[in-house]
């Protein structure tokens, strides 16, 4: 989530704190729950979780209930926590704080890639390619120049319209002109 270049960190906040006003405790709680294979719902919204053995994803429990030993979740936390973000990191601020950030992730973890969540379908996506994208290709982080215009191209040279031969797909072409 990020500013224009004129705005400040404090702005780009604004627009964390905006989109948080519409992020849903209870389709949070449910999501999580499902993952989890605990029903959050029926668990008081304000009283600590501990930690329980479950079928679900276990490393979402444990991330609230174990990961940090200071911490206690409680379910509305929980919401609050992925209600935007959906449970991973949020990068906020103008897009030299945003960039600065994901270059300290790389710096510390040795990261090679990010998956990019829009929160607000369109908008972030498209704040983070006008504005932080360059950032990080004036860093030399992102490349400039793209081989060919399609994915395809990227991937198998020039003028590759259409899969190889030697793809799986390749064996479906007569199957899709029927």
């Amino acid at each position: 989530m990020c500013s224009s270049d004129l705005e400040t960190d404090a702005l780009a906040r604004a627009k964390l704190e905006d989109h948080q006003r519409y992020a849903s405790t209870i389709g949070s709680l449910a999501r999580w729950s499902a993952l989890m294979h605990i029903d959050l719902s029926a668990l008081p919204l304000d009283e600590p979780l501990e930690y329980v053995d479950t079928d679900g994803i276990r490393g979402m429990v444990e991330l609230f209930t174990k990961i940090d030993p200071t911490r206690t979740w409680t379910p509305r936390q929980i919401a609050a926590f992925v209600g935007v973000g959906g449970g991973g990191p949020i990068f906020v601020g103008s897009p030299a704080g945003v960039a600065d950030q994901l270059e300290e992730w790389i710096r510390i973890a040795g990261v090679d890639g990010f998956n990019i969540v829009d929160p607000v379908p369109t908008a972030g996506l498209r704040d983070f390619v006008e504005l932080v994208v360059p950032e990080l290709q004036r860093r030399g982080r992102v490349w400039t120049d793209y081989e060919g215009s399609t994915l395809r191209e990227y991937l198998q040279g020039s003028g590759q319209v259409r899969v190889r031969d030697d793809h799986a797909a390749a064996a479906f072409r007569s199957a899709a002109r029927s």
